[in-house]
């Protein structure tokens, strides 16, 4: 499943059919924090976009993030997001229109872990 998390780390779990909560503006820069509750990774993909990948940190751990590895250098559209982690990511979403993000192992996208990206 894939969602939203509130502030106070509630999660909403949402399916493919669930009206967009992604809606990025067209031309405005944006940081996406991926939080991966699951017990192993995920490789995370946007579709229209590429991004660079900024920092990742675990879950309740106050002290600074730990930047991107060096071979994550560069412009990317799949991030490798680790079990009990926040990845962050920035991106420009300049191409208006309804697109995707979801993870990247066939069997999850078979089972709808993907959701909709409204750029508008």
């Amino acid at each position: 499943m894939l969602g939203t998390v509130a502030p106070d780390r509630t999660q909403t779990h949402l399916r493919w059919h669930d009206a967009p909560t992604e809606k990025p503006v067209p031309g405005r820069s944006e940081t996406w924090e991926i939080l991966n509750f699951t017990d192993h990774s995920h490789t995370v993909h946007l579709h229209q976009v590429q991004f660079e990948v900024i920092s990742r940190q675990p879950f309740g751990i106050p002290p600074k993030p730990r930047p991107a590895e060096a071979w994550e250098s560069g412009r990317k559209d799949t991030v490798l997001a680790h079990s009990g982690e926040v990845t962050r990511v920035k991106a420009v979403f300049d191409l208006p229109g309804r697109f995707v993000w979801h993870c990247h192992m066939l069997e999850h996208e078979d089972n709808e872990m993907m959701r909709p990206i409204l750029v508008a």
